[in-house]
């Protein structure tokens, strides 16, 4: 599936980004995302063989976007941008892991109240 610039906004994960559609999609070059796919930053998906039919997953996109944010404030070079860009992918996965953590927790007015009991007047 090609996805275009002006459909970022429905990419789900599941959807495929061909490689001239990311890199326009991040303001970078084929040749640069091809070095950050050799750095081993980007993993591109399975069952394209040639080179120019490369395709990754949508999920790839927000976090490569705030790498080249932060390449372009900070002038960073594209090796820098292969180690932020695996960290980025790493908060997103541990974040995703605490939201469905949290899911499992009772409501915190169900929970047992902690610190100690309030005063009350004692009864005679």
């Amino acid at each position: 599936m090609t996805v275009h610039v002006p459909e970022l906004w429905g990419l789900e994960a599941h959807h495929r980004v061909e490689l001239e559609d990311l890199a326009s999609m991040c303001s970078l070059s084929a040749a640069e995302l091809r070095e950050l796919v050799d750095y081993g930053a980007l993993v591109p998906l399975l069952g394209e063989s040639g080179d120019a039919g490369l395709q990754f997953s949508a999920a790839c996109v927000p976090p490569l976007r705030e790498a080249m944010r932060l390449r372009t404030h900070y002038d960073l070079d594209l090796f820098t941008v292969s180690l932020l860009l695996g960290y980025l992918q790493r908060i997103a996965h541990l974040e995703q892991q605490v939201r469905a953590l949290q899911a499992n927790l009772p409501h915190p007015s169900l929970l047992p109240r902690e610190g100690p009991t309030p005063w009350r007047e004692p009864h005679a």
